[in-house]
């Protein structure tokens, strides 16, 4: 039963037993490696602890082995832009776009673009968020990005390209 490893791992966790914790935490894996709680618990328990590398290693385990859970992509790209990894969250964020994931996602990674002034990096996202959600919405979006980081020629480029793909 999930429970009960959860709480043997976090009684060895108070014990200050993290090798232990760790053992219990992966044999608990061999058992539920689909239990997206215990790869949170899991993860949290190293963050906590400040395991960072033990950390990082769970997470590319995690989103490897449920790559369509986007909460787990979302504690990967946060506790690398935490840690000031900026190039690893885009490496990140790049490998989670591979799996087409939702338009929160994408937003996601474009507000990153946009908080480090990388607007060349963020127009690359959206032309190709455009692609994979090519909904009206989207397009809109991608045109007001450039009426505030743009100019008015890329602002008309992005809605002759919306025309031309809706059409």
């Amino acid at each position: 039963d999930l429970h009960n490893w959860t709480q043997y791992a976090q009684w060895e966790l108070e014990q200050k037993e993290f090798a232990r914790a760790r053992s219990v935490f992966e044999r608990a894996l061999d058992v539920h490696p689909h239990s997206i709680q215990l790869w949170t618990r899991y993860i949290e328990a190293e963050l906590k602890s400040r395991n960072i590398n033990h950390a990082r290693n769970l997470l590319d385990r995690a989103v490897t082995m449920l790559p369509r859970v986007d909460r787990l992509w979302y504690k990967y790209v946060y506790m690398e832009e935490m840690l000031g990894n900026v190039p690893g969250t885009r490496q990140v964020f790049d490998r989670w776009m591979q799996w087409q994931p939702d338009e929160a996602a994408w937003s996601a990674y474009i507000k990153l673009e946009k908080r480090y002034g990388e607007f060349e990096r963020a127009r690359d996202i959206f032309r190709t968020f455009t692609l994979v959600h090519p909904e009206p919405r989207n397009w809109i979006k991608w045109a007001k990005f450039e009426e505030e980081y743009g100019t008015s020629d890329l602002v008309r480029e992005v809605y002759g390209s919306a025309v031309e793909a809706l059409s």
